[in-house]
């Protein structure tokens, strides 16, 4: 019997050294350790409609400003079986520590970046199963001669009553780690 999809992804050797914790999907809130990330992943829960994720109007970006410069807001503009991944927008300050794009770009574009971080299958699992994904991941060494380890919670969301998981918001915080520390 093979592997569900969640323990392949959970077992890939793609950066794997850079990979902290993985919780696809995320089953357990208590791992989550940055407090704004916990807030976050409230407002989602309070939101979801029955067993089906948020509708994608009820996220207020004003109700999350101190977090904006870390977001990230893609959406499928395909179908659940053929996915057509689409960054809307991406924070500047995790576009520049992450050496992303700001904005409306395709996922396969920018496919050396997200295929390290497994972007595309996790936005696949988040789809089909609904729930949100978690994991912190370790930058390496910065220039600033401090690592950089980040935390992100992935929620996704529909842009339609009844309609297909087809938004998804990636919220991060990174925390720099001194070798005096």
């Amino acid at each position: 019997m093979g592997k569900s999809e969640t323990e392949n992804l959970n077992d890939e050797k793609i950066a794997d050294s850079y990979y902290l914790l993985i919780e696809a999907p995320l089953t357990d809130s208590s791992l989550i350790r940055d407090k704004r990330l916990k807030e976050v992943l409230e407002f989602w829960e309070r939101n979801k409609r029955g067993d089906n994720v948020p509708l994608w109007k009820c996220f207020n970006p004003m109700q999350f400003t101190d977090i904006l410069p870390t977001i990230s807001v893609f959406s499928n503009e395909g179908t659940l079986e053929e996915p057509d991944y689409l960054l809307r927008v991406e924070g500047d300050q995790s576009a520049e520590l992450m050496k992303l794009p700001t904005s409306m770009t395709k996922v396969e574009k920018a496919e050396g970046y997200f295929s390290k971080t497994r972007l595309r299958k996790l936005l696949d699992l988040m789809a089909r199963t609904k729930k949100p994904t978690y994991f912190i991941r370790n930058m390496g060494w910065n220039d600033d001669r401090h690592y950089i380890n980040y935390e992100i919670l992935s929620l996704p969301f529909s842009s339609r009553e009844n309609g297909p998981v087809d938004r998804f918001l990636s919220a991060k915080v990174f925390h720099r780690i001194s070798l005096e520390d």
